[in-house]
């Protein structure tokens, strides 16, 4: 590969274009369906038929073998049904998200800019998650309502905020490096996109669930939490921004507001929000266990991404380099937890 900015302006044109069609192409092949038109296979399963012994057999007997044999087989595609009904939101979720990142991508390559890296990734986990319940076939469901409003804040809050950081702050630091090369380029924005799409995995399966459970205490539970989280999390960035653009900001770590309770409340929020989200679509998925496990995979990757990858280690790593040397930083690492207090 070659560095973006040596690639000529009639190349990153073709490049453009040739993204926004495949984006295109991938969501004309998305349609609303309604629950009765959903994928089934029904029409595969073998036609029961009596099964022929050596030994005579009543025509009773026949019938009731029969009908047994074909009662087994439409229990054992019930499931497979309600898998290919998932997918559905699944396949969504993917056009929706591949759009939007194939357009920060065609962008960024374009221009060599990222500012709209942030709006773009994170703006689209609203898109995706209203599209999955419109073409659902609950729309209606107080659940699934819910879970969307939830998201969809989340995704607002998130993108309006980390743009705004950028335009104040004209740089990201941490993707100067990336953005440097092609493949650097191409490769932040497949993972943004696998980001997205896995983990609003829950919720895309949860909107072509057969039907949706009622919304009881558990799910009222969830999605206060889940509440609470989103405050925590919008709470905690604002208060570090707050505070980095103070004079004492340039020169020592925040430990004010959430930040005495935790040293990245922030991400504590995160994680919390995604595993709340989890629970709350997880009685429309609780009828078919591989929808659920994979459901399940949602909050364990973020929680994951953060703790070990993107998120936690760095900003550790960052602050260590900053601030390692000084004894009240590292008697605010031994008093502070990590995430969450008494917890870890």
């Amino acid at each position: 590969f070659v560095a973006a900015e040596k690639i000529p302006l009639s190349d990153r044109m073709r490049i453009i274009l040739l993204l926004v069609s495949a984006s295109l192409a991938a969501s004309l092949h998305v349609h609303p369906q309604p629950p009765s038109y959903r994928p089934t296979v029904a029409s595969f399963a073998p036609r029961a038929s009596p099964v022929c012994v050596s030994t005579p057999s009543s025509g009773s007997e026949l019938r009731f073998r029969g009908a047994r044999e074909l009662t087994r087989i439409r229990g054992g595609t019930a499931g497979v049904n309600k898998w290919l009904a998932s997918a559905g939101g699944l396949a969504t979720s993917a056009a929706v998200t591949g759009a939007a990142n194939l357009f920060g991508l065609a962008f960024t390559l374009a221009t060599g800019s990222h500012k709209l890296t942030d709006l773009v990734g994170s703006g689209c986990f609203a898109f995706s998650a209203i599209a999955t319940l419109l073409m659902g076939g609950n729309s209606s469901s107080p659940r699934l309502l819910a879970s969307t409003s939830l998201i969809s804040v989340w995704s607002v809050r998130l993108a309006s905020f980390l743009f705004y950081r950028i335009l104040m702050t004209d740089k990201d630091d941490r993707l100067g490096k990336v953005f440097a090369t092609t493949s650097g380029t191409v490769t932040f924005w497949v993972l943004s996109f696998l980001w997205g799409f896995v983990v609003l995995m829950p919720h895309s399966m949860s909107c072509f669930a057969a039907s949706s459970a009622p919304l009881d205490g558990a799910g009222y539970a969830a999605a206060g939490l889940a509440a609470v989280a989103f405050v925590v999390e919008a709470v905690a960035d604002w208060q570090k921004w707050t505070f980095k653009n103070k004079p004492e900001g340039k020169t020592t770590w925040c430990a004010e507001g959430l930040w005495k309770f935790s040293r990245h409340p922030n991400y504590a929020g995160e994680i919390t929000f995604w595993w709340s989200i989890f629970a709350l679509n997880a009685p429309n998925l609780a009828a078919h266990w591989p929808g659920l496990a994979l459901g399940a995979v949602s909050p364990i990757f973020i929680t994951l991404l953060i703790r070990f990858v993107s998120g936690v280690n760095l900003a550790e790593a960052r602050n260590d380099g900053r601030f390692g040397k000084s004894r009240e930083y590292q008697e605010y690492k031994k008093r502070t937890p990590m995430l969450f207090p008494g917890v870890l």
